[in-house]
């Protein structure tokens, strides 16, 4: 009777402390918590992601990964399932990005949100719920560093052509050509330096010629102005010999009308006044045609002739 009570009392026991285990396991989870679930693409690659990775929306922890899968329809894609906390406001300017956790060589998913829409996402709709899964700044990295490489190996090669033996003779003749250049500047340099010293020189030498060509400008007006006064005198030469024409043209019709009356009295003093009358006009045409050819006689006088053969100051003429 004794061990039937003792195995009623373990057994009893047993009981209490399973159901005890079962409170305990309900209160420490709780109510279950509502989730959304999305879907990320990418046709990269998601090294170091593992299901029941964390997914973080802009640093704050909101949920797990479900799945990593193909998809489908494109082989090329990969389809990664999340689940994140109901009521998680993520918007339709989200995207995702594979961040590194610590030096563990996992990774988790890092929402982000590019500021391009503020209404927020529909989960039950399969458009809204599909999220793009960017490359990484180091995936970034990776392949600009690939581009880059690329294009310094493809410098290098440039570089190798550009240096090659016939380039390398045509810059160091390029070089000698400048330096030749320097020397000739640094020539012309001290010579344009002489020439500064002496454009003082210059400048005083202008300035005395100017002075004798305003004095030659002065003597030049003077002679104008004399000039001008003798034209002026040729002028009332002109006119008197006008006048004295004048004068004989009405004494050769008086001399007409006088022989006309009396031809038999008169006509020997008619021939002596004409013989005066036409040796007054002979000396007044040398004197005009004297003035014509040299008006300076009037003021200087008429020039000395020349000494003829056997006259002092004679020069006879210089043999053919």
């Amino acid at each position: 009777m004794e061990n039937k009570a003792h195995a009623l009392i373990a057994g009893l026991f047993t009981l209490a402390l399973t159901a005890a285990l079962v409170a305990a396991a309900i209160w420490l989870r709780g109510e279950p918590i509502a989730q959304d679930h999305y879907v990320l693409h990418t046709r990269g690659g998601v090294s170091g992601l593992n299901a029941q990775a964390d997914v973080r929306y802009r640093g704050v922890e909101v949920g797990k990964v479900d799945s990593i899968r193909f998809d489908p329809a494109d082989s090329r894609t990969i389809l990664v399932d999340i689940s994140v906390s109901q009521g998680t406001p993520i918007t339709r300017g989200a995207y995702a990005e594979l961040a590194p956790q610590g030096i563990t060589g996992l990774s988790y998913v890092s929402l982000q949100d590019d500021g391009s829409s503020s209404a927020l996402r529909d989960p039950g709709n399969p458009e809204q719920a599909r999220i793009e899964l960017r490359a990484s700044f180091l995936e970034r990295v990776t392949g600009s560093g690939e581009q880059v490489i690329g294009r310094i190996a493809a410098v290098a090669s440039k570089l190798e052509t550009w240096l090659d033996e016939d380039n390398r003779q045509r810059v160091l003749r390029t070089l000698s050509a400048f330096e030749h250049a320097a020397q000739e500047v640094s020539v012309l340099s001290v010579a344009l330096h002489k020439s500064a010293d002496a454009v003082p020189e210059l400048a005083n030498r202008a300035g005395a010629t100017l002075g004798h060509a305003d004095a030659l400008i002065s003597d030049l007006r003077a002679l104008a102005a004399t000039l001008d006064e003798r034209s002026r005198t040729l002028e009332r030469i002109a006119a008197s010999s006008e006048r004295i024409g004048a004068s004989i043209e009405q004494a050769a019709r008086a001399g007409e009308t006088l022989a006309s009356k009396a031809s038999t009295e008169t006509l020997p003093r008619v021939h002596l006044l004409l013989d005066d009358l036409a040796r007054n006009s002979r000396s007044l045409e040398r004197l005009i045609a004297d003035l014509s050819a040299n008006p300076a006689s009037v003021v200087f006088g008429r020039a000395a002739k020349q000494p003829g053969p056997g006259e002092p100051g004679f020069i006879p003429p210089a043999p053919r």
